[in-house]
């Protein structure tokens, strides 16, 4: 199997895993009500929000395979990291501004809780998983 289909998917999976679980964490902080216990929040909305991200990312894990893909070929894996993690904090610097200033939320805790989570477990998708160079997958298949 490609290596950057096998990056990719990895990445994309802990984000449809991981991120909706630390979503509703942090929004459980936020709120503070202390009627909902959190292992109660997560076993009731996990499923929700992480079959919702799933629908909602394939897009963007396609993207992100074709973006690793086509990157892999000419540069090297630090590079590619690096230039992914950018397009993420670039993403989340505007979305952040558009739903902050467009929209007049009040709150930005609200908002941070939408859109944090999502980045910060993006990111270190990136980071964790290891990206092999595709000289290396060449030289395996000689």
């Amino acid at each position: 199997m490609n290596r950057s289909f096998t990056y990719s998917l990895k990445v994309w999976l802990m984000l449809v895993i991981v991120a909706p679980l630390l979503q509703l964490v942090l929004s459980w902080f936020i709120i503070q009500n202390p009627q909902i216990s959190l292992v109660d929040e997560i076993r009731k909305d996990y499923i929700i929000f992480a079959d919702m991200i799933l629908l909602v990312t394939i897009p963007f894990a396609f993207i992100f395979w074709m973006a690793v893909y086509y990157l892999s070929k000419k540069r090297d894996p630090l590079y590619i990291k690096t230039g992914l993690t950018t397009a993420i904090l670039i993403i989340t610097v505007l979305s952040f501004f558009e739903l902050l200033f467009e929209r007049k939320v009040s709150a930005i805790s609200s908002v941070a809780v939408i859109i944090f989570p999502y980045s910060i477990t993006g990111i270190a998708g990136i980071w964790l998983h290891k990206l092999e160079p595709e000289m290396v997958e060449e030289e395996e298949r000689a």
